[in-house]
């Protein structure tokens, strides 16, 4: 693996730099697309600064003044987006230098920079073979990734679980590959906290978030609920196609009035800052984002070991099969798919000493994903992809670590 030193790196001359993604909605990779774009701009003055959207969709993310929006109409389709990136990029659009995020954005970006000359830098969001377990078309979905993401310049996973798994089952050398986790601005979360929620609240409430869709698994965090029956209400902020799943099963387990599902919020911040700690049932992550800004925020967080961020943010491990909840260093990491233990780990932080406790370790830990380090690891891999861009040599910008 690459490790990216913080070099002094010299100004990039005028270039064409784009940002792909599949839209710009309420989840968590576009967030984080949308901030890295805030951090990188300032550095990047004399170049010209694209965001191209493969889907048409209503956006819910604030985007920095400067940036160029292109909007195609992908669909959803893998197919469907080649063809109108095609139209856009063959037709004098194509960038020198494109970053994409997501599966499809990044499938497409390696493979056109054959076609174009552009350099193409890939972001893996997700641990990419629980992601993609339960899709459909799971098998013709690995064979396109693997044919795809090697071809790529450099390959940037959110975490060292999500690059180990790149190299083992996907064929990325490990060599292509630098981790860099999002860049999490907690002085800026904390000014956005201060703000009125947008949103009515339970006076106490424990907080879930994220798209309502089966890799969430809201289902069994419900069963967790129910089973603790803990003081607090439980808000889970978030839309998706669960949601009259989610409404049912809340209905079932007699939750109502007790379990909210306010939809999407654009400032979540007020509402996490409000809340008694955060959890997240999750069964795939990469960089669990959310989980971070809910530290940096001074909450608690308990959370699924799964594939692959939280046990590395939170420093510990929860095997399936252990049945219990277990104390790490910086929160409580249940068993995937464990809805005992999770109650387990609700009854514990009942105890409001215990809750502080977490939620200052928590606090601490989240200084380690600062804003700069991320913004400087992402610059001189800019540069390390492009070596036409810099003064100096990609060798002199990254030194191999392990």
């Amino acid at each position: 693996m690459n490790q990216m030193r913080i070099p002094d790196l010299p100004p990039l001359p005028p270039r064409k730099i784009t940002f792909l993604i599949n839209s710009m909605e309420g989840g968590g990779a576009e967030r984080a697309m949308a901030n890295l774009i805030g951090h990188l701009l300032p550095h990047l003055p004399d170049c010209r600064v694209e965001l191209i959207l493969l889907d048409d969709l209503p956006r819910a993310q604030v985007l920095p003044e400067g940036v160029r929006v292109v909007t195609l109409d992908g669909g959803g389709s893998m197919l469907r987006s080649a063809r109108a990136l095609a139209r856009y990029w063959l037709k004098g659009g194509a960038p020198d230098l494109c970053i994409s995020f997501l599966a499809r954005a990044n499938c497409l970006n390696a493979w056109f920079a054959q076609a174009t000359g552009h350099e193409a830098i890939i972001s893996e969001r997700v641990q990419t073979s629980a992601h993609l377990a339960s899709a459909r078309g799971a098998a013709v979905l690995r064979l396109i990734t693997r044919l795809s993401y090697p071809r790529a310049a450099a390959v940037v996973p959110v975490s060292q679980g999500v690059a180990l798994d790149l190299e083992r089952n996907f064929g990325v050398k490990s060599a292509r590959m630098t981790v860099i986790g999002n860049p999490i601005d907690a002085a800026h979360l904390q000014r956005l906290a201060l703000q009125a929620p947008a949103i009515a609240l339970p006076k106490r409430y424990l907080l879930a978030m994220g798209r309502l869709v089966p890799n969430k698994n809201f289902p069994m965090l419900l069963a967790a609920y129910a089973k603790a029956n803990p003081k607090s209400d439980l808000v889970i902020l978030g839309e998706g196609s669960e949601r009259a799943a989610l409404t049912k099963q809340i209905a079932a387990l007699g939750l109502t009035g007790r379990v909210h599902l306010p939809g999407f919020v654009a400032n979540p911040y007020p509402v996490i800052a409000g809340s008694d700690y955060l959890v997240s049932a999750s069964n795939a992550e990469g960089f669990p984002n959310t989980l971070i800004e809910a530290m940096a925020l001074g909450r608690a967080v308990v959370a699924t070991d799964c594939p692959s961020g939280p046990a590395e943010v939170l420093g510990g491990d929860a095997p399936i099969g252990s049945g219990r909840a277990v104390r790490a260093a910086h929160g409580v990491l249940c068993p995937m798919n464990d809805s005992r233990a999770m109650a387990e780990a609700l009854g514990w932080l009942e105890d409001i000493a215990l809750r502080t406790t977490l939620a200052a370790q928590a606090q601490s830990r989240a200084q380690d994903f600062g804003v700069d380090a991320v913004v400087h690891r992402y610059l001189g891999l800019i540069h390390a992809a492009c070596p036409r861009f810099a003064a100096a040599s990609p060798d002199a910008l990254i030194g191999k670590g392990d």
